[in-house]
């Protein structure tokens, strides 16, 4: 006679739910129906997916745990308080299943307090009722996928929690497509723009190139003077389309990350004022007077081209939008006045930073404008005062310089009172 050994069939249903709930095991002797249901202890493979179960019923938490441990990285709760304390302590299933009733906080609440947490996960009710508003009911308040009636068998249960992860794949996988498409359309936006942009912005200085070019050609008469006016003026228009297109490579650099910035001791003051010698000129032209008396050095972390190019978008934005007549302030201290600091209190600068300032008596900002100022190819209210061109660049590559300094740029303006715009470097002492 042979001999035989008690065996289990590894796929035999582990539970049976009979109709007064009453459960039924079928477990070896050597099955501990006594383990610890939470796993804590478990070494749980890393390509295991996360399934978090709630259930007061301890019993049968732990037939759960030994159906599915193994197959996922379990976690097991015997309350939403307790499940709750998983998921502010970093655990993310992808799948809860949570009965229905439950003393104190039940599987529904649990499930909707869930989702402030693990908004996407995916979640299935345990329920041995049968009263449909009471289902639609838990459903509605729990956001939840499907639900279970009991009496259930291992078998159902598995397959609704391998679609849970199917679905859950399948959401996921359809926010990161609507994610891209957003950003498929914000390019494209971008791209329209440009081409807009570089349309309207390029088709002036080369359009005025090539006609005063025609006329040189054209015109044996023309003075020796008139021609060199001529000169200048095509100087002018391609300087301005050069710039034109410095400031798009330079705003793609940026974005790129391919800027490489020398940070090192930098006297702002020295910078500041070789760029304010430099509008002296075209604001007499608009009969507008630049206050700059600064003396004593202030040296601040910074590269100093970087900070020249900055300095010289703020201070052409002062010239370009203000009246006639009007003054222009730049100022280089290290401390802030109360009136510079932020309006919302959000940006506070680093403590002891260098601040420079640019203020001017121009039109001021809307509550509109401040929101877009610094985003890329954004035209303000504000209108160039003196037949000026503006690319709707200039502050967007100001910001990103300033930040790539590690400093902080914002704006203290109201409609109709003029504007200041501070940047806040990091002071020599500082640690970068």
């Amino acid at each position: 006679m042979s001999n035989t050994q008690n065996t289990r069939d590894d796929h035999a249903p582990l539970l049976v739910l009979r109709d007064d709930d009453s459960t039924l095991l079928s477990l070896s002797d050597a099955d501990d129906v006594n383990e610890n249901p939470t796993k804590d202890s478990l070494d749980v493979p890393p390509s295991l997916r996360p399934l978090l179960i709630v259930d007061d019923e301890e019993m049968l938490l732990q037939i759960l745990g030994k159906l599915f441990r193994g197959r996922y990285d379990v976690r097991l709760a015997h309350s939403g308080a307790v499940a709750l304390e998983f998921l502010n302590d970093g655990f993310r299933p992808e799948v809860i299943i949570a009965d229905q009733r439950m003393p104190g906080m039940s599987g529904p609440e649990f499930l909707a307090q869930s989702r402030s947490v693990v908004p996407q996960a995916v979640r299935i009710i345990l329920t041995g009722y049968t009263d449909v508003n009471d289902v639609i009911d838990s459903i509605n308040l729990g956001y939840v996928y499907r639900f279970i009636t009991k009496p259930w068998n291992p078998d159902e249960l598995s397959e609704t929690i391998r679609l849970g992860f199917e679905h859950y794949d399948i959401t996921t996988r359809n926010k990161e497509l609507a994610n891209a498409l957003r950003q498929l359309e914000e390019l494209d936006r971008e791209k329209s723009e440009i081409m807009g942009i570089v349309a309207h912005d390029l088709k002036n200085p080369i359009g005025s190139v090539r006609l005063m070019a025609e006329m040189i050609m054209a015109d044996n008469t023309m003075t020796a003077e008139e021609t060199d006016e001529f000169i200048k003026l095509i100087y002018d228009a391609s300087e301005r389309a050069l710039e034109f297109i410095s400031r798009l490579l330079s705003l793609d650099a940026i974005e790129r990350g391919t800027v490489a910035l020398h940070l090192h001791s930098t006297n702002v003051v020295q910078v500041a004022e070789n760029i304010v010698k430099q509008y002296i000129i075209p604001a007499q032209k608009k009969n507008i007077t630049i206050h700059w008396t600064q003396t004593e050095p202030l040296f601040a972390i910074a590269e100093e081209a970087t900070l020249r190019q900055v300095l010289d978008n703020l201070i052409s934005n002062a010239v370009k939008y203000s009246p006639h007549g009007k003054n222009i302030w730049i100022t280089a201290s290290d401390r802030l006045l109360p009136e510079e600091f932020p309006d919302d209190g959000k940006l506070q600068p680093q403590a002891g930073s260098i601040a420079l300032v640019v203020r001017d008596e121009g039109p001021g900002l809307t509550d509109d404008d401040k929101i877009k100022m610094f985003g890329k190819f954004t035209r303000l209210s504000a209108q160039p005062t003196g037949d000026e061109s503006s690319t709707g660049l200039g502050l967007s590559i100001v910001k990103r310089f300033v930040e790539a300094m590690h400093g902080r740029i914002w704006v203290v303006s109201e409609l109709g009172q003029g504007a200041r715009f501070v940047v806040a470097l990091p002071p020599v002492s500082a640690t970068n």
